[in-house]
């Protein structure tokens, strides 16, 4: 016997329902760890950020390596944390004195310029037109 169209919609829509709850299951499971993975990567953040000004106000009545000897924290998390503190965030790119473009001043001729195309060096082209000579001979 052949199945109906309405009998092969019905099983699909069985099917398709069974895993639409699955994966509404597993996104909400996901969504909810990653909230809470979320808050406490904030918390770890906040508690790093207090033992680093802990360490640097600490720094002149005990030093790392005794701190590390006493407590049994090891010295690299202690040096890390104090120095966390003490560096500070890095912005975004940072410009590079001495250039050029950096040098420049707004509303100047040559802050305003524009760069146009250079030509080439002769020796820059004969590198080329040697290169890709050998290309063409060793093919």
């Amino acid at each position: 016997m052949v199945t109906t169209n309405d009998e092969i919609t019905r099983r699909l829509e069985e099917r398709d329902s069974a895993r639409s709850a699955r994966r509404a299951q597993a996104a909400g499971t996901v969504g909810e760890l990653a909230r809470r993975h979320a808050d406490l990567a904030e918390q770890l953040a906040d508690l790093e950020r207090e033992l680093g000004e802990v360490l640097t106000a600490a720094g002149d009545v005990i030093d790392v390596p005794e701190l590390a000897e006493v407590t049994d924290v090891p010295a690299a998390d202690l040096t890390r944390w104090r120095d966390q503190v003490t560096k500070p965030a890095r912005g975004g790119k940072r410009k590079r004195p001495g250039t050029a473009t950096n040098n420049r001043v707004p509303g100047t001729p040559a802050a305003t310029e524009t760069r146009t195309a250079q030509p080439a060096a002769p020796a820059q082209d004969a590198v080329r037109r040697g290169s890709a000579a050998v290309g063409a001979a060793s093919n």
